[in-house]
């Protein structure tokens, strides 16, 4: 297969968050029989990243007996061998039915920074001129943090759930969860203390995990965000477990992510090789069901076509 020119690179980044078919939670072997089999490594602490020259794998890790992450690929445009105009990335982008919206700059004179909603890749331009795509494994949730107050009185209720059955729990929730538009954001407020509170205290880490996942379920049930976000929120989820908790709750965790797959895998399978040939939707979709399945073969399922 032919090298793409630096345009199809860069679009390709920007509608998937892949580069020439790979994501950055690819296997190592993977990227470099695409990538090449030469790159530097960099590491410090527990974020390193792998330089291939013209594209960056980044990955993180939950401390160092945990493994390695792939979060996210860097398209180093300034380095490929022909600079891409910013307006020919949104032509082309426009083509296959995206656009990128303007992030507000964090400073004045910064470089121009768009995102790609679909992906949730950002480029970085500076004079019309790209210099940089960011394009994640998975889309980031909204997370606000929530005022002190707030966060206290909801770690004080999460307290008072963690030692509950499933039927004092599933009273808590009916009793609670508001009937309204208000009730996403509840949700997301519910929720948003668990990681730390699993950091917090090691000892039930594996409870709180066993929490959560349930929440999770319920929220699914409960239909508190589209489908697509609550499979980011689930894979930003258990990508946040240490190998120690997930390996406690791997029934549950192979369950649920098979049990959420928006296509089978033969309909996976079965997709176009060729991106630009998927229409946004089954883009959407395709990438759900990859995030998933990783999910359920981590820990254990076989997963047929």
């Amino acid at each position: 297969m032919s090298a793409p020119s630096p345009l199809d690179l860069c679009v390709e980044a920007l509608a998937t968050g892949r580069v020439q078919g790979l994501s950055a939670d690819a296997p190592i072997h993977a990227l470099a029989a695409t990538l090449g089999a030469e790159f530097a490594e960099q590491s410090s602490g527990d974020a390193m990243y792998r330089d291939f020259g013209t594209v960056e794998c980044h990955y993180e890790r939950l401390g160092p007996d945990e493994p390695w992450q792939g979060r996210f690929l860097v398209v180093r445009a300034d380095r490929l061998p022909a600079p891409v105009r910013l307006d020919y990335l949104q032509e082309e982008l426009r083509r296959v039915g995206q656009s990128l919206q303007p992030l507000p700059a964090d400073r004045h004179g910064a470089p121009d920074t768009l995102r790609a909603p679909v992906s949730g890749a950002t480029v970085t331009a500076e004079d019309g001129v790209v210099v940089a795509i960011a394009a994640p494994v998975w889309l980031v949730p909204d997370s606000p943090a929530l005022p002190e107050a707030r966060w206290r009185a909801v770690c004080d209720s999460l307290g008072e759930l963690l030692p509950l059955t499933r039927t004092e729990r599933a009273e808590w929730l009916a009793d609670r969860v508001p009937d309204s538009a208000e009730a996403a954001e509840w949700w997301v407020a519910l929720l948003h203390p668990l990681p730390a509170l699993r950091f917090r205290d090691p000892q039930r880490a594996v409870e709180w995990a066993g929490l959560e996942i349930w929440l999770l379920d319920r929220a699914a049930d409960a239909g508190a965000w589209s489908r697509e976000e609550w499979v980011w929120r689930w894979m930003w989820f258990v990508r946040s477990l240490t190998q120690r908790a997930a390996a406690k709750h791997a029934a549950d965790l192979t369950r649920i992510s098979l049990a959420a797959l928006p296509m089978t895998v033969a309909q996976l399978h079965g997709l176009p090789t060729d991106w630009r040939a998927l229409s946004v939707p089954d883009l959407k979709r395709a990438r759900t069901a990859r995030a998933l399945l990783s999910v359920a073969t981590s820990y254990g399922a076989r997963v047929m076509g």
